[in-house]
């Protein structure tokens, strides 16, 4: 069935991810929605849209979406450093020390949850090619995926493409059910409520006093000349270090973050004044990443993949977020915290990131990309560890 709008309308693309926008920003500010934020109904509203057709799925590699595309190449990127102007490097060290627990007990999930799918789920001589390609996408990305499978010859498998769907499809369902853990009043009532009172901005960096001492528009424009800058050096960068170390992992990110890191606590006074609007220009390219999160899960698509694969993926999910969740309760930690930590193992750091923003959590933004590039480091070795122990 074709859709209402053609991949290749592009503006038409953007104005209904914008519209999407637009609505889960209204609507949590008037309390259209309750208690569920408005990051929720936003990737809930892009997903309603593909599956009734009327957007093209972000999933369809034979018909591409160049404004979804747009949003991943481009403000993906830009909204790190608007989301992090004001970073305090002082509180990386600890704040990434309990993300790092909380990942590091998501990983051990995955790897649980893979092993017992392996035992419950048989789906062929190939099962411990399938678990070894779920705990390297889980816990590092797509990247570990491919590494994975590749190493166990997976990638004329007939159930590749199934798995490749789970792994797109599936997982961004799983993501768009994380955001609203710390919603739900059945599940706060036993974590603490998170707070970053010790990085309250001071007086200067308020809209309301910096309206009145620099321009609206200059704000905007110097938020994003910097931005700008700061992921063009970070690309070249990264193709540099790419290059000169033979690095195959997408480090490109972690460059940006580093270096707005850098600049952000050499010259702390002069950013001040710009913090405040580039946070809400990177929360609003953060919408626009929801809304193609949303547009990538398409409920239809979900049920003509291999029951088998579905499920196997299921119970590697169910035995991370109770373990991860569980963790989190002994150690004290927040629902928000929870689920930024889940989302580097099952995300990687460019949901990670995002998702830390979303949540208000501007001092884990930079930790969330960290572990998810950690992530990427050990994801290939523990899926072609853990496939080869089940094979």
């Amino acid at each position: 069935m074709n859709n209402l709008i053609a991949p290749d309308n592009d503006f038409a693309v953007l104005a209904v991810l914008l519209g999407i926008c637009v609505f889960g920003i209204l609507g949590e500010r008037k309390k259209w929605f309750g208690n569920i934020s408005g990051a929720v109904m936003v990737i809930f509203t892009g997903a309603i849209l593909v599956t009734l057709n009327v957007l093209p799925a972000a999933t369809d590699a034979e018909h591409p979406v160049g404004t979804y595309q747009f949003v991943f190449d481009y403000l993906i990127p830009l909204s790190i450093p608007l989301l992090i102007f004001n970073v305090n490097l002082r509180r990386i060290a600890a704040e990434s020390g309990r993300l790092l627990v909380l990942f590091l007990i998501g990983s051990a999930g995955v790897v649980i949850g893979a092993m017992l799918a392996s035992f419950l789920i048989h789906v062929g001589p190939e099962t411990y090619k399938l678990a070894g390609v779920f705990v390297g996408t889980y816990t590092g990305g797509s990247v570990n995926f491919m590494a994975v499978a590749a190493t166990f010859d997976f990638l004329e498998s007939p159930l590749f493409s199934a798995t490749m769907v789970v792994d797109n499809v599936f997982t961004n369902f799983f993501v768009m059910f994380l955001f609203t853990l710390p919603f739900l009043s059945f599940l706060k009532k036993y974590f603490p409520e998170y707070t970053e009172s010790d990085d309250v901005p001071p007086p200067q960096n308020t809209p309301e006093t910096v309206s009145g001492t620099v321009p609206k528009m200059e704000q905007t424009a110097v938020a994003l000349t910097i931005a700008g800058l700061t992921c063009a050096v970070g690309f070249w960068l990264s193709g540099l270090l790419k290059t000169a170390f033979g690095i195959q992992l997408n480090i490109d990110l972690l460059v940006i973050t580093a270096l707005i890191v850098l600049i952000a606590n050499l010259f702390p006074r002069q950013l001040a004044p710009y913090e405040a609007t580039a946070f809400e220009t990177g929360m609003l390219f953060m919408y626009l990443f929801l809304a193609v999160i949303g547009a990538s899960c398409d409920l239809f698509e979900m049920l003509t993949v291999a029951p088998g694969v579905l499920f196997f993926a299921l119970i590697i999910l169910f035995v991370h977020l109770a373990m991860i969740l569980v963790g989190g309760r002994l150690l004290k930690m927040s629902l928000r915290e929870i689920v930024v930590a889940s989302a580097a193992n099952i995300g990687g750091p460019s949901i990670a990131g995002p998702i830390a923003g979303a949540l208000n959590m501007k001092k884990s933004i930079t930790p969330a990309i960290l572990i998810g590039v950690l992530g990427y480091v050990i994801g290939t070795f523990l899926g072609v560890s853990v496939g080869l122990w089940v094979q």
